[in-house]
């Protein structure tokens, strides 16, 4: 059974982008360490449980035993406490989420997809509904289908407005082995938003998996400018660097020349 930071952590691993913060956001993250063992949480939950089958449980303590429930894996019974929540709670997007989630979780693909494009309807273009709709068909092995379907409403949306569309579209092009597609993508972000430095970050990750070192330390400098530290340390950029031994950026960058590079720390 997958370990319930998964809720919030998947969706990023396998598209690149920490894109699902809904969990934290309805206050469901798991506090486990914080309150002890495994054991004490398995009494709590068994305490909850039975207040719960007595119909002597508050909102509040369902919202605790899923907590609880979620910290120790038991993705199942989580989907059964979240059910009638969300029933009370039926305008609630991060509940939807959550159980969405589940759902895909515990096997219920074609469920997770029913209530995801029940959302999609009602927030068209909410990010994190699109990602986990996507993250629904990369896991049924449809990734063409997640292509097709992120592509169709990226063009349905104008310049300015597709921006982390764009980002998440251009990642599974180049996920998908679709590389020049995704370079081209990026580059189009980055005409559309000139004041967004993600596209060209991207762009010069993937350059830099292609060995072109030139045009990586072009694109960071342009990424260092588009976040307002032209000719200053960035933290982000001069990692990167370092870390792909571009000694030179910090000297593109109007840094003395003599100035040491700062090393990479070792994992």
């Amino acid at each position: 059974m997958p370990r319930p930071l998964r809720l919030i952590l998947l969706a990023g691993a396998l598209l690149g982008a920490g894109l699902v913060g809904w969990l934290t956001a309805a206050s469901f993250a798991p506090q486990t360490a914080a309150r002890g063992s495994r054991l004490v949480v398995d009494r709590e939950v068994s305490y909850l449980m039975q207040k719960l089958g007595d119909e002597q449980l508050d909102d509040e303590g369902q919202r605790q035993l899923l907590e609880r429930l979620l910290a120790l894996g038991r993705l199942q019974e989580a989907q059964q406490v979240l059910h009638p929540l969300l029933e009370k709670e039926p305008g609630s997007l991060g509940l939807a989420l959550l159980m969405a989630d589940l759902r895909r979780l515990n096997g219920d693909s074609r469920g997770a997809r029913t209530d995801l494009d029940q959302l999609l309807r009602l927030h068209p273009d909410h990010p994190e509904v699109l990602n986990l709709r996507i993250l629904v068909e990369i896991q049924d092995g449809r990734t063409t289908q997640a292509l097709q379907l992120l592509t169709q409403r990226f063009q349905n949306l104008g310049p300015g407005r597709r921006g982390d569309m764009g980002m998440l579209l251009a990642d599974l092009q180049r996920r998908s082995g679709q590389v020049n597609a995704a370079a081209g993508l990026y580059q189009q972000l980055a005409e559309e938003s000139p004041t967004d430095a993600r596209p060209l970050l991207a762009l010069a990750m993937l350059r830099q998996e292609q060995g072109k070192a030139e045009e990586v330390s072009d694109l960071l400098e342009k990424a260092r400018q588009r976040r307002g530290n032209e000719g200053d340390a960035d933290e982000l950029i001069d990692t990167l660097a370092s870390s792909w031994g571009l000694s030179a950026l910090r000297i593109r960058a109007g840094r003395p020349a003599s100035l040491p590079q700062a090393a990479v720390p070792a994992p």
